[in-house]
């Protein structure tokens, strides 16, 4: 074979080689959908396993300049709502089949920024001393059991969604675990898994999650290891104890 005939043959092979990398890079955080199933790729396997497969609590809080790439969820009613990049489209695909089974769910709250977060636990500390008449101290003691510090909270990683069905607000004035009668919780109960997501923080283990009970939190947390929480009845602390990482995953500021 002359030089000028390889040296053509080489060329070739690298420009099938780099449109076949551009696609890959394109379509990696697009999930696909077969049987009412969200199939995550092959090849985002082993980052699934760090960065979705992470505690954040007030034991492993983030980076307070942590800030993920966000991406919007393409699926919400009259605002955006946003997750990490690589989360928000299984949330768009979980969302899309809701509706196509007859169930309108409503996304109430994404991503939060932490300054966002820390305004929110202000907030409610001066609502429960405003209301109830106790102490600072009592007041962000209870706070702290139902809204987590800022960088302790899955929504400052853009990992955790708040979701209720459509109408909730017309007949509720905040967000309540009456929801878990609704047949829309009951959906996402029997069907979040499939597209990488887990009620976070389930009844009776309060004393695991360091939460009450809320039926409309949902955390990414990808598909296999949903399955096995799912299936486990163990909350994200108890399997990860069972079954830790191969090494901690360091949230790092991304942009």
């Amino acid at each position: 074979m002359s030089q000028k005939r390889l040296l053509l043959m080489n060329l070739c092979i690298l420009i099938i080689a780099t449109v076949a990398f551009s696609l890959t890079v394109i379509f990696a955080h697009t999930p696909d959908v077969e049987d009412g199933f969200c199939i995550i790729p092959q090849e985002e396997s082993h980052i699934h396993f760090y960065w979705a497969y992470s505690l954040i609590n007030d034991d492993n809080p983030l980076p307070a300049d942590y800030l993920p790439e966000l991406e919007v969820i393409d699926f919400t009613n009259s605002r955006e709502f946003y997750l990490d990049s690589r989360a928000a489209p299984y949330a768009t695909a979980m969302l899309a089949a809701a509706e196509s089974d007859g169930v309108a769910l409503r996304v109430v709250s994404a991503f939060r920024s932490q300054q966002r977060q820390l305004e929110n636990f202000n907030n409610y500390v001066e609502r429960l001393i405003n209301e109830h008449g106790i102490s600072v101290e009592e007041a962000t003691i209870l706070t702290a059991s139902q809204i987590a510090q800022p960088g302790a909270s899955e929504h400052n990683a853009g990992v955790a969604v708040d979701i209720l069905n459509a109408d909730w607000f017309l007949y509720n004035n905040d967000v309540t675990e009456e929801f878990e009668r609704t047949p829309e919780f009951r959906w996402l109960a029997e069907n979040s898994w499939k597209y990488g997501f887990i009620l976070r923080y389930p009844q009776g283990k309060e004393e695991v999650t360091g939460f009450i009970y809320e039926p409309w939190h949902f955390r990414y947390v990808g598909i296999d290891v949903a399955e096995q929480i799912k299936n486990s009845g163990l909350t994200l602390e108890e399997y990860i104890d069972l079954y830790p990482p191969i090494q901690q995953f360091q949230f790092k500021r991304i942009r």
